[in-house]
């Protein structure tokens, strides 16, 4: 294990030690300081800024005999007339969830995700089929199935599903990114552990914005295979074709530790013949009294790949966000630098960034240095507005253009601005119009890579 791992290790195995006489109550028997940090951490830490809202993972469904989930609409008002920019794109998509408690060790869940075209989408304009789950924007579909079984604080799973983890989580427009998995979870004073194997993956919706108009096909904002040659969107797949050569799945440890201060959490991902990620995140409130709060993020990511892709991945990640609270003002500030090393292969769809946009990943480009700053304000019960702009400078990777033309060098800055309304009129259902005006680092005066982009979604909760 290389010297950084045994660090950080050490510092969190000596740290449960400290607080060790405070953990050894029965895990369902919750001390004072623990709601009182849980409190403090929810309220602070609480992220208003997501876009795009997430399906909600089978390990926080409500086990009770019923079918949830959610109906969602996606609508383009408006876009640039570039070829790049996507201005049409109109769909329904919806998801459902069945899960039921056999008894009081073994459960049983299924769950179900489908996308259509509403009719409105213009077929002779440039159009968004990170919305769709194939080119003809026909109905795509994708399914998932799990069981579980708990016993003296342990929790197994075997799984069809999405997979709670950093480099594993991301925003979706309809149809999510799922995992064929197995998983193991215990709570040892106080330290959540897990242990698991992924060995298939299905791409959902959006996949296809993050191997192109996001990710402008450099393989680190969340697909690295062409969505239309290469892989059939919603269809398990082994690791080894998501992947790469010769990686039959991805073996994956994580800790997870909130203390009196501060939490943390580490996760290791290995793929044999592939690479290893090493992931560390912790927050530390640093204040919280009277309407006003302060509190910082960091975040690290060392990956290590074969060496057939060291030529263009691998290295280190860094980000520090700063979160302020000043009454019903949120503003938070956030830096990410990547190396010059090489990009951050990133085929199975993670986003944990701090400085990421709506339609920007590129702090995870080889040589970024990314800057953003986001501010909510909540004008009435229910509507709230949120503002942010971003600008990612010059990364050292290319655009490659095809066969016939040579790979293009990084042109000019990238930025991002995003204008975002929220509307909540009841709790179940949510109005969001967003506006992303963003500048491609590859735009050139012969073809201009920005958007204007105008969008509303509607998603109703069941």
């Amino acid at each position: 294990m290389s010297n950084y791992k045994v660090i950080v290790l050490s510092l969190l195995v000596s740290s449960s030690l400290l607080t060790a006489e405070d953990n050894h109550k029965p895990h369902n028997e919750k001390s004072t300081n623990a709601k009182e940090v849980k409190k403090k951490k929810l309220k602070h830490f609480h992220d208003p800024f997501c876009v795009c809202d997430k399906s909600p993972l089978f390990s926080k469904h409500k086990y009770d005999g019923k079918v949830h989930g959610y109906l969602r609409a996606h609508h383009i008002f408006a876009g640039e007339d570039n070829g790049f920019d996507k201005d049409t794109g109109s769909t329904v998509g919806l998801g459902l969830r069945y899960n039921l408690k056999l008894n009081d060790k073994f459960s049983v869940g299924a769950e179900y995700y489908g996308v259509t075209d509403s009719g409105l989408t213009d077929e002779d304009k440039t159009i968004a089929y990170g919305q769709f789950m194939n080119e003809d924007l026909s109905y795509g579909d994708t399914y998932g199935l799990h069981l579980s079984y708990k016993d003296n604080g342990y929790t197994a799973s075997i799984a069809r599903s999405q997979f709670d983890s950093p480099l594993t989580k991301t925003h979706i427009t309809h149809v999510p990114n799922m995992f064929e998995f197995i998983r193991v979870d215990k709570n040892i004073d106080g330290t959540q552990l897990s242990f698991s194997y992924i060995d298939k993956m299905a791409y959902g919706s959006r996949s296809a914005a993050d191997f192109g108009l996001i990710g402008e096909k450099t393989g680190t904002a969340g697909m690295s295979l062409n969505p239309f040659k290469d892989v059939e969107r919603g269809k398990y797949y082994s690791m080894e074709k998501i992947v790469g050569e010769d990686t039959k799945g991805i073996a994956i440890f994580g800790a997870e530790k909130s203390f009196e201060n501060f939490n943390v959490q580490l996760w290791d991902y290995y793929a044999q013949n592939a690479g290893n990620n090493f992931y560390a995140e912790s927050e530390i409130p640093l204040y919280l009294k009277k309407g006003y709060g302060l509190g910082i993020h960091f975040q690290f990511l060392n990956q290590q790949v074969d060496k057939k892709f060291e030529d263009k991945y691998g290295g280190n990640f860094y980000g520090v966000k700063v979160n302020t609270k000043m009454k019903k003002l949120k503003v938070n500030f956030a830096y990410n630098k990547k190396d010059d090393k090489g990009g951050f292969h990133n085929p199975s769809g993670a986003n944990m960034g701090y400085t990421s946009s709506i339609f920007s990943r590129n702090e995870y480009r080889a040589g970024v240095d990314a800057y953003k700053v986001t501010a909510m304000y909540p004008i009435m019960k229910g509507l709230k507005v949120i503002v942010s702009h971003a600008d990612y400078g010059q990364s050292d990777m290319t655009l490659n253009r095809g066969k016939d033309k040579p790979a293009l060098a990084s042109q000019t800055d990238a930025k991002e601005s995003n204008l975002i309304v929220v509307y909540k009129p009841m709790k179940n259902l949510s109005f969001k119009l967003f506006n992303a005006n963003r500048t491609s680092e590859f735009s050139t005066s012969k073809k201009e890579r920005t958007q204007n982009h105008t969008r509303l979604i509607v998603n109703y909760k069941f």
